[in-house]
């Protein structure tokens, strides 16, 4: 009894280890399931692996201070993933059309909430400063566009006011430490996202961070010899309340991968293949042929599902959007005669003659990837920041002979 019992608890435990360690692949007879349980040394070599590919030198450490999917900036970036996806999105944050053309020229999304500063305590009149640690930027990315997100809520009075944002160049001593950037005009009858181009400034703080003291936000009524009024009295919000952790301030950069970008750091092959020579050996790949091999022997040229989910790597608390990583693969043999369905090529078909003629002369064509896609991921970085990033040839969209 104790014996039956030991056995129920141990199919339990190996149950349990399926669902969250597995590779999710084809069984031949077009259904998906976990191929085999990883070992704990396997899962964190094949993590440390994608995570290399996703250019990340380690896993994103989360903290409890970190924004929740409700503030502005992981809501911004999850309405442009959701349009990336050609999912409807509800546009609550109003991208415009030029929003739209810079989420496709670029390569990589990045937020950034206000941070605590010690300009923070200074005070120029009524206007509100505002700091953003830029540091998270990748090195070598080209900046597209940059914006600061300000939300306006409506007010009953019949006013009409200025917005201007200033780049900080001193400590609020006078007006000469203050550099026009951008401004736009609204009425008390507004309400939503107030939208400021703040790219040459962006630029400036990444060419040289020493020089990052913030932006100033100013708000005065357009009668004429109006003084700076508080931005709560135009209905704008700059401070993060958590009431209002929706319309929080923020900054937001939409890059390009440049010719020496970090995206991609170079990989320690070395350790690697040591690493992946010692698992071979460790790993016993207990395959039925009448299950598994036979299934596959004949089997044409084809995509097959290889879906990898982030839960599995315990990536769930810092990756928001996709669940896990299709990126399926190609299986399959190409042989005589190579029929219109296996995308073969010219080349790939003479091959297959020759090889029909005389095998020694010439190997079978391969099935290999015809066509590859780009996969988006949005995710946390180690500060309050989010970042949506596009990584291309991650996803086998179509296979061939070749």
């Amino acid at each position: 009894m104790r014996y039956t019992t030991l056995l129920l608890f141990v199919a339990n435990v190996q149950q349990l280890l399926a669902t969250y360690s597995g590779l999710y692949v084809d069984n031949g007879r077009d259904q998906t399931i976990i191929d085999r349980n990883m070992t704990h040394k396997e899962r964190q070599i094949f993590a440390t692996e994608l995570l290399h590919v996703l250019g990340l030198p380690q896993k994103p450490k989360r903290s409890a201070g970190l924004p929740k999917m409700s503030g502005s900036a992981p809501k911004f970036l999850l309405e442009v993933y959701n349009s990336l996806e050609g999912d409807k999105v509800k546009d609550n944050l109003r991208l415009k059309s030029e929003d739209y053309q810079a989420v496709k020229e670029s390569d990589s999304i990045i937020t950034f909430l206000t941070k605590k500063h010690h300009l923070n305590s200074l005070r120029h009149e009524k206007g509100k400063h505002l700091w953003f640690d830029v540091a998270d930027v990748p090195v070598g990315d080209t900046v597209v566009n940059s914006e600061l997100r300000l939300y306006k809520f409506r007010k009953p009075e019949p006013e009409s006011y200025t917005v201007t944002v200033y780049q900080v160049l001193l400590d609020f001593d006078n007006e000469k430490g203050l550099s026009y950037v951008d401004s736009v005009n609204i009425t008390n009858n507004h309400e939503g996202w107030l939208v400021f181009n703040v790219t040459s400034t962006f630029l400036t703080w990444i060419a040289f961070p020493s020089m990052n003291r913030g932006l100033h936000v100013s708000v005065h009524k357009l009668s004429k010899n109006s003084h700076e009024i508080h931005h709560d009295t135009a209905g704008i919000i700059t401070s993060n309340f958590e009431e209002h952790e929706d319309k929080q301030a923020f900054l937001v950069a939409f890059l390009k991968y440049g010719a020496n970008s970090g995206n991609l750091k170079p990989r320690r092959t070395r350790d690697v293949n040591k690493k992946k020579v010692k698992i071979e050996a460790e790993v016993s790949y207990n395959m039925n042929p009448l299950t598994s091999e036979s299934l596959w022997l004949y089997r044409n040229c084809q995509i097959q599902t290889l879906y990898v989910n982030f839960k599995d790597l315990n990536w769930q608390d810092w990756i928001i959007a996709p669940t896990g990583y299709a990126a399926y693969y190609c299986s399959g043999v190409c042989d005589f005669p190579l029929n219109i369905h296996m995308n073969a090529t010219n080349h790939a078909i003479v091959q297959t003659l020759v090889n029909l003629i005389n095998p020694e002369q010439a190997p079978k064509p391969s099935c290999a990837p015809t066509k590859l896609g780009t996969i988006a991921v949005l995710y946390y970085l180690e500060d309050n920041n989010v970042i949506l990033r596009k990584y291309r040839n991650m996803i086998v969209k179509s296979c061939g002979c070749h």
